[in-house]
């Protein structure tokens, strides 16, 4: 069983710290900084995204799984806008750790309500998850985090790619 505990202190202690500092390593906002670099060229076979639009999408992640589903709150998302941000990334940082923030709070919610709305600007299947009886609280958290860690885990290589000078490979 996950526990919302658990996943909220993995978010919090472990991969928003480690989110904060690729994008700190990376030079945040500052001039001249890689946060807003791609590892690829534009054109490439395999497109890559950059490390602001990274922190821009787990936002959006947390607002359509956390406070969209968990919550029942109503929002907007446009997932495929998310990796053409070009926004300063330290606000998007701190807003991510305050989503993390609300994750037990909208947990509680949706268990006060006895079930999940429905996630906005999703491509999963959530009304066949649904009809499988597999779309509870405790998989909506391990998706979150999942989705946390594998977004972590990219923005961390990326972070490695660009500050290597590696970009033509």
């Amino acid at each position: 069983m996950v526990s919302v505990d658990a996943v909220h202190l993995i978010l919090a202690e472990q991969l928003s710290p480690s989110i904060r500092a690729a994008v700190t390593d990376l030079g945040g906002d500052g001039p001249g900084t890689l946060v807003h670099a791609r590892p690829t060229a534009d054109d490439a076979r395999w497109p890559t995204t950059t490390p602001a639009a990274l922190v821009h999408h787990l936002c959006g992640v947390l607002v359509s799984w956390g406070a969209a589903c968990l919550g029942g709150e109503e929002i907007s998302r446009d997932r495929a806008a998310e990796f053409g941000y070009t926004g300063p990334v330290e606000p998007e940082v701190d807003r991510l750790e305050g989503l993390v923030a609300r994750l037990p709070a909208w947990a509680a919610a949706a268990t006060r309500r006895g079930g999940l709305a429905h996630p906005a600007g999703t491509a999963f299947d959530v009304e066949g998850a649904r009809r499988a009886g597999s779309f509870t609280p405790e998989w909506v958290l391990a998706h979150i985090l999942h989705e946390v860690a594998t977004h972590a885990g990219h923005l961390e290589l990326t972070r490695d790619v660009l500050l290597s000078g590696s970009r033509d490979r």
